[in-house]
This record gives C-alpha cells, sequence and structure tokens, in this order.
C-alpha cells in the first residue's frame, strides 16, 4: 500500500509539473509573439511619422496622434490636438524646407519609444548649413502618440556620430 500512494503522489507530481511546463510555453511563446507584434506596430507607426515630417504627408497625421497630444518641450507641457500640431510642422517644414531629422539610435520598449536625433536644415537666406542635437521620448497610446517628452541642445549643436540612421526605424550603424 505504501509504494501504492508513493507511485501516485509520484504520478500526480508529475502529471502538475507536465501541465505547469506546457501552460508556460504557449505563454512565453505568446508573449514573444505579442511583443515582436508590437515592436512591428511601433515600427509602422514611426515609419509613417518620418513620412510626414520629411515628406509633408499630412493625411498621415491621423493614423500617428491621438486627438490630444501631450507634449513636454521647450514650450512648456501642454496638449495640443493633432491639427494643431500638424499645422505646427508644417510651419516647420515652410520656414525650413529641407529639414530632416536625423536619428542616430533609438529603442522601442512596450508602449514607449525612444530618439536620439539631430534637426537638420539649410537657411534659406543665407544658405549656412545648421543643426540641432536632441532627445525625444513617446509614450503610445493605441497605436498613436498621445505624450512626448523633448530635450534639445542648443541651435549648433550636434551629436558625434559619424553616420546616422538610414530610416528612423533601421537598425543603428554597427548593431
Amino acid at each position: 500500500m505504501k509504494r501504492i500512494l508513493i507511485l501516485l503522489v509520484a504520478l500526480l507530481g508529475a502529471n502538475n509539473t507536465a501541465c505547469r511546463a506546457s501552460d508556460q510555453t504557449p505563454t512565453e511563446s505568446s508573449a514573444r509573439k505579442s511583443s515582436r507584434s508590437n515592436e512591428s506596430a511601433l515600427i509602422s507607426l514611426f515609419d509613417r511619422w518620418e513620412r510626414v515630417w520629411h515628406e509633408g504627408q499630412y493625411d498621415l497625421v491621423p493614423s500617428c496622434v491621438a486627438e490630444a497630444y501631450l507634449r513636454h518641450d521647450q514650450k512648456g507641457d501642454r496638449t495640443v490636438t493633432r491639427d494643431a500640431y500638424a499645422a505646427e510642422i508644417a510651419s516647420i517644414r515652410e520656414d525650413r524646407p529641407d529639414i530632416r531629422v536625423v536619428v542616430y539610435d533609438h529603442t522601442f520598449a512596450g508602449d514607449r519609444a525612444w530618439f536620439r536625433f539631430a534637426f537638420k536644415w539649410t537657411d534659406t537666406k543665407t544658405g549656412e548649413a545648421h543643426s540641432q542635437a536632441g532627445m525625444q521620448l513617446y509614450r503610445i497610446e493605441a497605436g498613436k502618440l498621445a505624450e512626448t517628452w523633448l530635450t534639445m541642445s542648443p541651435p549648433g549643436s550636434a551629436w558625434r556620430d559619424a553616420v546616422a540612421q538610414e530610416h528612423w526605424t533601421s537598425p543603428p550603424p554597427g548593431k
């Protein structure tokens, strides 16, 4: 009887362990798939956002920016509508037609995206090249930019990197 009881306990324990192991595998696999899916969604979002900035494709703004976009930047803490922010970008592009947002490094993590970048443009009156380095963190909600924290170095600043990423979501050079 004692042997049967020990065998029964061992079988129950083995069964329990097997159930737990099989429960974890799909969960971990699902988490990895979800993480890849989330990263793909962020790449798609920032590929569209890059086209807004570089190509003036303002029709993409509704697919990129939440209706109320909370910004923490050099103008202070403010909430702007997507239309108001699209107008700000259009105004910047009007003053600096060749402006580029050159990204040197970025990271996606959950509902956050971080970029180390520089604005680069040519002064339309003097032809002089200008730059301004910055760092920006975004919070994404429902697949759209919902909040951002932006810090800029002084005008004329630049990162020391010799090579930038090809696109905002391309791998950083050397990685």
